[in-house]
């Protein structure tokens, strides 16, 4: 089996390593990486692998970064210390979701669940991917809220997830602004709003979520940032990092 880790932490993708060579010895460690950048590079190459180890969270953004500007040729584990990216992950073709620190059992169990879906297919890790991405459109259909819970006052209100222009977080508030400027605030993480929101949404920084039709315009400022002007009302300047730029252009341009 062709394995590739995804881990910016040395001792972390050290011991991961040294547990997958001690559960199945006959198991090609092929690259380890390190970085959204690397892992990027690496997969445009088109290498032949059969299983992906991936944290979330790299020192230049989160994996799912890569897997927005390349496809993934493998299902890919999950390995992470945070539990809210569990539906994220699994819309990204994952095939299991390892809270570190990770065990022996954790990894021989997801090990054990590849192995069982690989014979089930008969034919390798591509079917599965194949197998995940016709599946993806049906998950994310049934799992995709069409509207949010909000409080105004006494009243409880369904607001529809198509209306949120910006959701963002401040004195550790999160709050959603609709497309006519109204602001409410919501019982939710900025992370799970993430997950919620879907593909139409962007965090662009680490307070800002925006919706791709709330863009009016980007400016480039001194510094190589984007700084975004947007259709509706805002007093915060929001900016994109660059880090996040060559994904976030892909993005906007759907």
């Amino acid at each position: 089996m062709r394995t590739v880790i995804i881990e910016d932490e040395d001792l972390t993708a050290e011991d991961l390593a040294m547990t997958l060579k001690r559960l199945q010895p006959a198991m090609e460690l092929c690259k380890r990486l390190s970085s959204v950048k690397e892992a990027v590079a690496y997969f445009k190459t088109s290498p032949k692998i059969d299983l992906i180890f991936s944290d979330i969270q790299l020192g230049d953004g989160e994996s799912f970064d890569v897997f927005q500007q390349v496809s993934p040729t493998a299902p890919i584990i999950f390995c992470t210390a945070y539990n809210q990216y569990m539906l994220k992950a699994f819309q990204t073709f994952g095939l299991d979701y390892i809270l570190k620190p990770f065990s022996d059992d954790s990894i021989s169990k997801t090990l054990a669940k590849y192995d069982l879906l690989k014979q089930t297919f008969n034919k390798g890790a591509m079917d599965l991917v194949q197998a995940f991405q016709n599946q993806s459109p049906q998950l994310t259909s049934e799992v995709r809220k069409k509207s949010l819970i909000v409080i105004s006052g006494d009243k409880i209100i369904p607001l529809q997830m198509d209306d949120i222009a910006i959701c963002y977080i401040e004195f550790d508030n999160v709050f959603v602004k609709t497309d006519n400027g109204k602001e409410y605030v919501v019982n939710k993480s900025l992370e799970e709003m993430e997950n919620l929101l879907g593909n139409d949404f962007f965090r662009v920084n680490r307070q800002h979520i925006l919706k791709r039709t709330s863009i009016a315009f980007a400016n480039m400022s001194l510094s190589r940032k984007l700084i975004l002007n947007l259709h509706v009302d805002h007093p915060i300047k929001i900016s994109v990092s660059k880090e996040k730029y060559h994904t976030f252009m892909l993005w906007l341009e759907g």
